[in-house]
């Protein structure tokens, strides 16, 4: 069927990244089919200007519901030490702070470069705050 593909939402999702701000072409916000550790692939990775990884995308076809990509979006983002995860089917997008969230949530569209890193820096705080005190 037509527009049922990943392919064809992975379009409407660079549509909706490019929407929110995103630069697709700089090499360094958006990275596509990163590979990770384990030998898979995230979809999208998005990084601020600096480079440094913030979240993963996980895309699926119109006709799957984000949310069945969940576990799998988690994992990555595991790999990869970031705290956010966004599913799309390119319809919807659904948000998930790895260190508060039990599911992701429904949202309006992705968050842009410049929202991410600025809720970004409480977690990452947050997080080397929780190491130094399990050092201690």
């Amino acid at each position: 069927m037509t527009g049922t593909t990943e392919a064809f939402s992975r379009v409407r999702i660079d549509a909706l990244l490019a929407d929110a701000g995103w630069n697709l072409a700089d090499g360094v916000s958006v990275l596509f089919e990163h590979a990770l550790p384990d030998g898979s692939r995230a979809d999208y990775v998005l990084c601020s200007r600096a480079g440094r990884p913030m979240a993963v995308v996980e895309a699926k076809r119109a006709s799957v519901p984000p949310l069945t990509a969940q576990d799998q979006g988690i994992h990555y983002a595991t790999l990869l030490d970031v705290p956010f995860v966004f599913l799309s089917n390119g319809e919807e997008v659904r948000f998930l702070d790895r260190g508060r969230d039990a599911h992701a949530r429904e949202i309006a569209t992705f968050y842009s470069q410049e929202d991410l890193e600025r809720i970004v820096r409480p977690v990452l705080i947050d997080r080397t705050r929780h190491l130094h005190l399990l050092r201690q």
